[in-house]
């Protein structure tokens, strides 16, 4: 071989061994090899290899400019476009210094040439690796510095577990939604990349927003309701199937306890810990029953919003209604009836108030019932106030007996229009350890010591007697037998 021709050779790769090793990055394992290899047209080939990557029958060259023949190891080289190019071929390895001299214009060219060519394939390469670095997942997620820089709404809901699904349309265009708390709100792109940075923004912007071009992303999100919207919906379609006192009664529930409250919340702001400081508040002052029927209203108002797609959880689920033990009502003693009746004579109520009470007090009826009283021939005829809407009325008899006899109203017409309220207010006035509804109970215990059947008192009272259906269906009472039964109704005070 001609020596000046090796020389020439050795000078034009010394400039572009040294021109391709200052691009390449060294590793802890070892200082990067340049070797060059013949293909089938007698080409030059630049292969990059570490020595770290030797394998058994696969030796790299590491010393000197000895010339071995070895095959290429698939691991090495440019990657598949060279797998064609693997035979057996000519390795030469140069040092790392340039021991030749300066590189001549022409063969400068042709480094140069060489070198873009090795650019343009590192950057086809860098390319499919980020394209696989990049692929589409099902998801994506938020680190803390990224939640740090949502609005202030979203940073108690987003945590570094909580995804946000992704998914291709039919048009190859990637859209990532978030329907949770009340919230929809949707990004789309065409490169996944941009899909994490487009849903910050939109979570700043709440707003709907479009760019230009089939690149756009689009951020849809839906005018959340106030509770006050949403429990004030939820009342007007319970009104036609509930009774009007019923009705009123949700509305001084909402007016007064809840509404103060969450009425300005949106209802997908509402967490659990909010409806539990709420309960708390009742049940620490003892108002077990204010306590439990916020529960119920809450937990139905609640439902009806996921049925609306409002929410998709209710901040009730996990929530149990408060537990206490109810305190029933007791008759009145004998002492105290008398007290009672003394107490009444000489208050300053006026005069339908006191036919009322005494109504009450010898009828058994409820407070309720009182605007629907007939007299009808010895007999007392009361609708039932426990009728749901919707049901037919059915009505009892309750008969006259010789305690009601000494205490008839004489205008029933005025029994009919006394409030129920007026009524609640003036007997704790005059029996201040005692509540209304205790007079129902003084009349049943009385009828029972007077000798009167169990089931019997119970049709006067409005109760199932027992839960066969001997008595709930084929038992019919006549009115003799009621009036017979009535009569035993007397005792001295």
């Amino acid at each position: 071989m001609n020596t000046e021709f090796v020389r020439e050779r050795l000078r034009l790769m010394a400039g572009l061994i040294a021109e391709i090793l200052s691009m390449l990055p060294e590793e802890p394992t070892g200082r990067p090899h340049l070797v060059l290899v013949k293909d089938d047209d007698n080409d030059d080939l630049p292969i990059t290899t570490k020595p770290s990557r030797a394998r058994e029958g696969f030796p790299i060259i590491s010393t000197g400019n000895e010339i071995l023949q070895f095959p290429l190891p698939p691991s090495q080289g440019r990657g598949a476009d060279y797998t064609a190019r693997r035979g057996m071929s000519r390795g030469i390895e140069f040092p790392e210094e340039n021991h030749f001299g300066v590189v001549s214009g022409e063969d400068q060219k042709k480094q140069s040439s060489l070198i873009e060519e090795v650019k343009e394939e590192e950057k086809s390469v860098a390319q499919k690796n980020k394209k696989a670095v990049t692929a589409p997942k099902s998801a994506f997620y938020f680190s803390k510095k990224e939640i740090a820089k949502m609005p202030i709404e979203f940073q108690k809901i987003f945590t570094i577990q909580l995804p946000v699904h992704v998914r291709m349309k039919a048009n190859g265009v990637y859209e990532a939604r978030f329907r949770k708390y009340g919230y929809n709100i949707a990004v789309s792109s065409v490169r996944y990349e941009d899909l994490k940075g487009r849903f910050l923004a939109a979570l700043w912007s709440r707003t709907p927003t479009s760019a230009e071009g089939s690149d756009a992303g689009a951020a849809e999100t839906k005018s959340e309701p106030y509770f006050w919207e949403v429990s004030e919906r939820w009342l007007d379609l319970k009104r036609p199937t509930i009774k009007a006192n019923t009705f009123k009664y949700y509305e001084g529930l909402f007016a007064a306890n809840l509404l103060p409250v969450l009425g300005d919340r949106r209802i997908g702001e509402i967490r659990q810990s909010d409806v539990q400081d709420l309960i708390n508040r009742y049940t620490s002052q003892e108002k077990w029953r204010t306590a439990t029927k916020i529960w119920q209203t809450l937990t139905s108002v609640f439902n009806f919003a996921i049925g609306e797609d409002l929410l998709e959880k209710s901040p009730m689920r996990m929530l149990r209604p408060p537990k206490y033990e109810e305190q029933g009502g007791r008759a009145l003693t004998l002492d105290e009836e008398r007290e009672f009746l003394s107490r009444l004579s000489a208050s300053r109520c006026a005069e339908e108030i006191k036919d009322a009470l005494l109504f009450l007090l010898y009828s058994g009826i409820r407070r309720s019932e009182l605007a629907s009283v007939r007299f009808e021939e010895g007999f007392v005829s009361v609708s039932c106030a426990k009728m749901r809407k919707g049901y037919r009325e059915k009505r009892r008899l309750i008969p006259v007996t010789p305690m009601l006899a000494r205490h008839l109203p004489p205008d029933f017409d005025a029994l009919r229009t006394v409030r129920p309220d007026a009524l609640t207010q003036a007997f704790k006035r005059l029996m201040p350890e005692h509540h209304l509804h205790e007079l129902r109970h003084t009349y049943i215990t009385r009828c029972q010591e007077c000798g009167v059947a169990r089931e019997v008192v119970s049709v006067w009272a409005g109760h199932a007697a027992d839960n066969t259906q001997t008595t709930t269906v084929y038992t019919h009472f006549s009115r003799e037998f009621m009036k017979k039964e009535g009569e035993k109704v007397i005792y001295n005070l």
